[in-house]
């Protein structure tokens, strides 16, 4: 029988990743949380009640509720009947003991580690369930799901939370005193260390970074404590009898995680970086590792120490940390576990630093007021810090000014008035008004995946909806918010069993995009599984909810292309009916290369259709395009016939009770596959695809190439082109 587990905290980022994994392997998962909207979607509660626990059989806490100080109904209930631990116990003794578990620990560089760790398993076939105390963008989360023998779990020291993992390898990248708050000092941090490492198992081994063989790799990753890092995580693939040519090409291949030199903007001429460092000694590897990186460059760096007793336990080793920077600004303490502590202030980090050139402020306010003023005058900006920073980091961003050509997949367009991102009905609310008292008109976006944007400035607002919850249900229901990838929620469900739109996988944009396209491939189009959606309406300021027959689709429409509708609502949530069916279906000739079972599963269609994209799509991330450009044009049985008799060799393909036309077949007749016009290109790879090829294309370079492909297409076969991509601000 299932066991049900109710998890208390799971906003957290690390408990909400150990719910996801019960779920996949078979526990019946709840949970609650303070705040409304959580990293874990399904079956949550908002607040705390002993309620919650009625027919569970483990509850599980974040350790600050387990050891809250202050009395939680819930907790102390759980606590009474016998049947509560934390999420780190319950992970390691019960979720993966029959795993063999690799540990990464160390008081700096865990989370790192742990992905290139887990990436490495991945990339030989080794399908480890994986856990990471930190964003982690190909998982779209901080964990992973795998069948294979290996788990991989960053161990944190705090609380002595890594004694309950029993590793049969563990690598410790590093030992130093932190966590004041628990550890007395270093010599409690090192006793702790030692315990963890006495847990060592089977295999028992254990890499350090004294083994490190000094080997020098082309990462994609800043900072030599990372060179560090993979030298550990090379070690351990040759302990798992890994070719080194294949731990070389994953480690080389890794492209990072979330908090950690992440780049967050880059407009203007100025990068912006968000990184987790709080304690000196990373804040000095972060600061020095950019002026590796960037030995000429401007750099301003922003900290917000972590914590009153840690930052005064620490404060001596704050001497020096900042001096590859050029200028620095602290701002307030973060208030971590502990309690305000007037001794200690920004103003005793800026002194103990002894930086050139520093000063503090008292606010977010107040440093975003100031950057106003001097952002222009650096390079670099890097805001650093657990607890706030990271909201910092995006309030700095939105200062410099943003283009449509940092917010689509062509990589083109002018400057944009005011952008904004949001996920709540009251920061629409924020966005119209601002719209509406400044006069200027408003643009909803998602990936930017289906557009292309003017050259011109757009004296207007845009407006992103990024939430991104996916639910679904044991029914088959499937709600996904607009901001959500489409392709990840295409995964979700073929991971759980569902069928339904396997055959849509790699569609790139957001789910919000899909029902405005009416997007389709393969047989599928979304509207075959579709049963509504809830959209904010901009004029009357409310939700409503469309219903499959008030969407209105067809073949790459909706109503929400029509002129009365366009740009009037923000899509917020999609609901689609999916099947519990392991099998699916696939008639397309492109795809059963790939498939070798007359029955395959949902799986084998959604790596077969990924298979093709990748070979015959352009990867905008490498160079910019919008995917398919013109619409494939849609003609009834008479008009078939009478094409196949003048156009021998035509490719046409049914289409409900009427046909299609291969738009790239009709391209590529005319010659114009491969053939470049100015810094455009259509696609050598599909001549449905116009490419930005040089990455100075301009919108109206763009623009005239589609135009002398429908004129050519017109004049050869009498067939007018439309175009699938949206023009915008032309």
């Amino acid at each position: 029988m299932t066991k049900k587990i109710h998890f208390v905290g799971i906003g957290g980022s690390g408990i909400s990743g150990v719910g996801k994994l019960a779920e996949k392997m078979g526990y019946e998962v709840t949970g609650c949380d303070v705040e409304s909207s959580t990293a874990y979607a399904k079956n949550i509660f908002q607040g705390h009640s002993p309620q919650h626990l009625e027919d569970t059989d483990l509850v599980v806490a974040s350790p600050a509720l387990y050891f809250n100080k202050e009395t939680i109904d819930e907790i102390e209930a759980a606590r009474k009947d016998s049947k509560l631990m934390t999420w780190q116990e319950f992970l390691g003794r019960i979720l993966l003991k029959d795993k063999k578990i690799i540990c990464i620990a160390g008081t700096h560089g865990k989370s790192t580690t742990t992905a290139m760790v887990g990436k490495l398993l991945i990339d030989n076939g080794l399908d480890p369930i994986v856990m990471v105390g930190a964003f982690v963008p190909e998982w779209e989360g901080n964990s992973r799901f795998g069948e294979g023998e290996y788990a991989v779990i960053e161990a944190d020291e705090f609380n002595n939370n890594f004694l309950n993992y029993y590793p049969d390898i563990a690598i410790v990248n590093n030992i130093e005193f932190d966590h004041p708050d628990f550890f007395k000092n270093e010599g409690e941090v090192r006793e702790s260390f030692k315990k963890f490492v006495g847990n060592l198992k089977g295999e028992k081994l254990l890499i350090t970074e004294g083994d490190s063989l000094g080997k020098k790799f082309n990462l994609k990753i800043l900072g030599e404590h990372n060179q560090k890092n993979a030298n550990m995580v090379f070690l351990l693939g040759k302990a798992l009898g890994i070719d080194e040519d294949k731990i070389v090409t994953s480690i080389e291949n890794f492209k990072g995680i979330g908090r950690r030199l992440e780049l967050i903007a880059d407009r203007d001429g100025v990068k912006v970086f968000d990184d987790y460092a709080h304690h000196p000694t990373a804040i000095k590897t972060t600061v020095d590792g950019l002026r590796e990186e960037y030995p000429k460059a401007k750099i301003l760096a922003i900290d917000e120490p972590h914590g009153y007793k840690r930052t005064k336990a620490l404060l001596e080793n704050y001497k020096g940390v900042f001096d590859s920077a050029d200028k620095v600004i602290i701002g307030p303490i973060f208030k971590a576990r502990d309690e305000v502590d007037l001794s200690i202030s920004p103003e005793s980090v800026a002194k103990a630093s002894a930086h050139r050139d520093i000063q503090t402020v008292g606010s977010l306010e107040e440093l975003i007021n100031n950057l106003k003023l001097i952002i222009k005058n650096f390079d670099i900006v890097v805001v650093m810090g657990a607890g706030k920073s990271y909201l910092w980091a995006r309030e700095i961003a939105r200062i410099l000014p943003v283009k449509f050509s940092d917010i689509t997949s062509f990589k083109i367009g002018g400057k944009i008035k005011k952008y904004f991102e949001v996920r709540t009905k009251n920061e629409i609310d924020e966005a119209v008004k601002f719209a509406s008292n400044n006069n200027l008109p408003i643009f909803i976006i998602g990936d930017g995946t289906d557009i292309l944007a003017s050259d011109k400035d757009f004296n207007g607002i845009v407006v992103k909806y990024v939430g991104n919850n996916i639910v679904i249900d044991d029914d088959g229901s499937a709600t996904a918010e607009a901001g959500a990838n489409w392709d990840k929620f295409v995964e979700e469900a073929v991971t759980q069993g569902f069928q339904g739109i396997e055959n849509l996988s790699g569609i790139p944009g957001t789910v919000g995009a899909a029902p405005i396209q009416n997007i389709g491939a393969y047989g599928s189009e979304l509207d075959d599984r579709f049963i509504s959606l809830e959209a904010y309406d901009l004029e009357k300021s409310k939700i409503i909810t469309f219903s499959k027959s008030d969407c209105k689709f067809g073949y790459r429409e909706s109503i929400f292309k029509k002129s009365s509708y366009w740009q009037k609502f923000v899509i917020l949530k999609i609901k689609l009916k999916l099947i519990k069916n392991q099998f699916g279906t696939a008639n397309y000739e492109s795809l059963k290369r790939y498939i070798n079972s007359k029955k395959p599963t949902i799986q084998e269609i959604r790596d077969a259709v990924l298979k093709v994209r990748s070979e015959k799509l352009e990867n905008p991330k490498v160079v910019g395009n919008a995917g398919s450009f013109f619409k494939n044009p849609i003609v009834t049985a008479q008009d078939k016939e009478k094409l196949e008799i003048k156009l021998p060799g035509i490719k046409i393909f049914p289409f409900g009770d009427k046909f299609k036309i291969s738009a790239g077949w009709l391209i590529e007749s005319t010659g114009w596959k491969g053939k470049e016009y100015k810094n455009a290109a259509v696609s050598s790879k599909h001549a449905l695809i116009l490419i930005n090829k040089t990455g100075t294309a301009t919108a109206k370079e763009i623009y005239d190439l589609s135009e002398e492909i429908i004129n050519d297409v017109s004049k050869k076969f009498g067939i007018k082109l439309e175009r699938e991509v949206q023009l915008i601000n032309f």
